[in-house]
């Protein structure tokens, strides 16, 4: 295994022909501009409205106790088939093995490599995920003459699903179920519900023209009840590819003039209807490619739009209104935050805005009117913020090659910074090194909010299960320091429960033993959870609570948080703890700087002239540069006169001789910039200073 960076272009490959329009053979291929001999064969992915509107959804209420397909209640489920014909000049190739025989993952932000032609070894990150994201390669057949080549290069990423025991390509479609606001382009209309499907394994399904698919390809799927009908022999390359695709890890894809089904029976071919959604006229809005990972001849027909009357949902007047956010709703200064309500057909907020979303960046309680099939309901939302006033602090003195304690109000964590922007310490106080030379420092107040999220899965209604006595555990990998506060599950009998959080090897590490009663419900255990891999959460002794068998699908994740990875009975079970309750630090606040100067004080000889140090007077100070400077001298001396930056350069120097009385002296600083200096005046060997501000 070897480490590498990922580039962009990958090896040319040639072939040698045995037809007349193959993969091997691009004599009788034609090129999308048919007056052009030389050119990159793409393929055009679309999604079929017809696959969708001719039975390929079905309705089911929240309060369905329906569980066919063995996936799980589908209470408040729409199930969709999504068709995605290939109309382009070329095949669409997706391969997990590059031209040179090697598979590449990614893990975390690192990028790994294995010689793998055959696609037969089990891959695991360093950090233990055993199902990382595989790079996909898309081979591109070029046509040059008579001579057919390719060339490979990266288009997304596809995950092996241990359930369905092949890999799927993330992010192929997203299915949402929308309400037409007027906008001529269904992808802006507001969303009502999203899907669960993440990815398709890539396949030649079926022919254009075969019976049961005619209709399916279109000159045009983006409108619904529109485009003209294509079969086989209205593509001039039709099956390039081979037609023989399926759900091989060295290769997938679809070939030109045939289309991959996905059916509505299949695990995650839903939309998740959301509760008190009101019956009414709603659209189903297939996306395929939504990221443009692969080259296609047309990136804008990637879509369509099928009407859908919902009629098992609630009546007019039941409806659930809300408003979500797109991050915590603590905000920082100049930070923002996207508020969304629920779709609707109008909507009117407290701001006077009228889009379904809306940018604040103040805090406050803000709603929405919205307007729906349920009718006018009112929905709201609080922003808060945390307070960054900025600490208090002043400014002192220190004799030179001493070290000197700074001291700072305000509220959080004060953190404390050098002249370079360094961070040197934190708390209330901060003592300095010894200093030779005058300096600054800032003080800062951080603020941290904590929030929470919970983990999927939510509940055992993924699929099958029953109880078990027996001790499991769930094995997981923590990114993000934070707290595991409390797990749902499900008890066949009351009585007391260990709960362990265990390392990787099965030492202990927190433990705590709780009394259930029969049934369903949260436990609380206030595990601390660290960075690392492999953590189990188990059960032990005799547990008699219930696990998924059916519907299982590892990885859960709280994105950047918390990943659960399998189980100690193996990826297609899931054991005892749900809906896992994570406390996250989700807002870190910081605010303005306070400066500090510590001023260097020669502080030669011991003692000091009292009558001198107390008749020193420099005025105007603050000024504009020039100020006069007046003292008493007791004793006939030398009287050196000095200013120097906070960083100890000197910037001014003179000497009056022979002084005695009193003295009157005019400086002009006017050519130096405006900030704070230091002004000394030696006499009898010993140094007095003070600040002086230029402005």
């Amino acid at each position: 295994m070897k480490k590498i960076l990922l580039l962009g272009v990958f090896a040319l490959g040639t072939y040698t022909a045995s037809a007349q329009c193959t993969t091997t053979n691009a004599t009788s291929c034609q090129c999308q501009n048919q007056s052009q001999t030389n050119c990159s064969l793409l393929p055009d992915i679309t999604i079929s409205w017809q696959a969708i509107n001719n039975g390929g959804y079905i309705e089911y209420s929240q309060t369905s106790t329906d569980v066919t397909y063995n996936q799980g209640p589908n209470a408040g489920r729409l199930r969709v088939t999504g068709s995605t014909p290939n109309i382009g000049h070329g095949p669409l190739t997706a391969r997990g093995v590059d031209s040179l025989g090697q598979r590449w993952f990614i893990c975390g932000t690192d990028t790994f490599t294995i010689n793998d032609p055959n696609s037969s070894q089990t891959f695991v990150c360093p950090n233990g995920d055993p199902n990382p994201h595989q790079i996909i390669f898309q081979r591109v057949y070029q046509k040059s003459g008579n001579t057919m080549t390719y060339y490979e290069r990266p288009a997304g990423t596809m995950t092996y699903h241990p359930t369905h025991g092949h890999n799927h390509v993330d992010q192929w479609d997203v299915h949402t179920l929308r309400i037409d606001n007027g906008d001529p382009n269904p992808l802006n209309w507001p969303i009502v519900g999203t899907g669960q499907k993440m990815g398709f394994c890539l396949m030649d399904y079926g022919q254009c023209g075969a019976s049961g698919y005619i209709g399916h390809c279109r000159d045009d799927n983006t409108v619904f009840n529109q485009g003209n009908t294509l079969i086989n022999s209205d593509f001039p390359n039709w099956g390039l590819g081979g037609g023989q695709y399926n759900c091989s890890q060295i290769e997938q894809g679809i070939s030109s003039g045939w289309t991959d089904v996905y059916g509505k029976h299949l695990d995650g071919m839903w939309i998740n209807i959301p509760p008190g959604t009101c019956n009414g006229q709603y659209y189903i809005v297939f996306e395929v490619d939504p990221n443009n990972n692969f080259l296609e001849e047309n990136d804008g027909n990637n879509y369509t739009a099928v009407p859908v009357t919902l009629t098992l949902q609630e009546a007019p007047g039941n409806g659930i209104y809300l408003i979500s956010a797109d991050r915590n709703p603590v905000i920082c200064p100049n930070e923002n935050i996207t508020l969304t309500a629920t779709a609707g057909t109008a909507f009117l907020w407290s701001t006077g805005d009228t889009t379904q979303s809306i940018i604040v960046n103040q805090p406050g309680t803000y709603t929405c009117d919205v307007t729906n099939y349920c009718g006018v309901g009112t929905a709201t939302f609080t922003v808060y913020a945390t307070s960054t006033t900025a600490p208090t602090s002043a400014d002192d003195t220190v004799c030179s090659g001493y070290s000197l304690t700074l001291n700072a109000n305000g509220a959080g964590t004060l953190r404390w910074r050098d002249n370079l922007g360094n961070v040197v310490g934190t708390g209330t106080s901060y003592t300095t090194p010894n200093l030779n030379a005058s300096t600054f420092y800032t003080v800062e107040s951080v603020t941290t909010q904590s929030d929470s999220t919970y983990a999927t899965p939510h509940n055992k209604n993924m699929g099958s299960g029953g109880n078990v006595t027996s001790a499991q555990y769930e094995i997981f990998n923590v990114y993000t320091a934070c707290t595991l506060l409390d797990v749902r599950v499900y008890a066949n009998n009351a009585g007391n429960r260990t709960i362990q959080l265990q390392d990787s090897a099965g030492n202990v590490l927190q433990t705590t033993t709780v009394a259930l009663v029969a049934g369903d419900q949260r436990v609380p255990l206030n595990f601390n959870l660290t960075p690392g891999n492999n953590y189990r959460l188990a059960g032990t002794g005799t547990t008699n609570l219930f696990r998924n068998d059916g519907g299982v699908s590892y990885p859960y994740d709280v994105a950047g948080v918390v990943r659960i990875t399998n189980s100690s009975g193996g990826l297609a079970r899931y054991y005892f703890f749900y809906d896992w309750h994570l406390a996250t630090t989700n807002e870190v606040c910081v605010s303005n700087q306070t400066t500090v100067n510590v001023f260097v004080d020669p502080c030669l000889g011991l003692g000091g002239n009292t009558l001198f140090s107390n008749s020193i007077q420099v005025a105007p100070n603050p000024s504009n540069g020039q100020f006069t400077v007046n003292f008493d001298a007791p004793v006939r001396n030398d009287v050196a006169v000095q200013v120097t930056d906070l960083v100890g350069r000197v910037v001014y120097a003179d000497i009056m001789q022979n002084v005695q009385g009193r003295n009157t002296r005019d400086i002009n600083l006017q050519s130096l910039s405006k900030g704070v200096y230091l002004f000394s005046l030696v006499y009898e060997g010993k140094a007095y200073t003070q600040k002086i501000i230029i402005e």
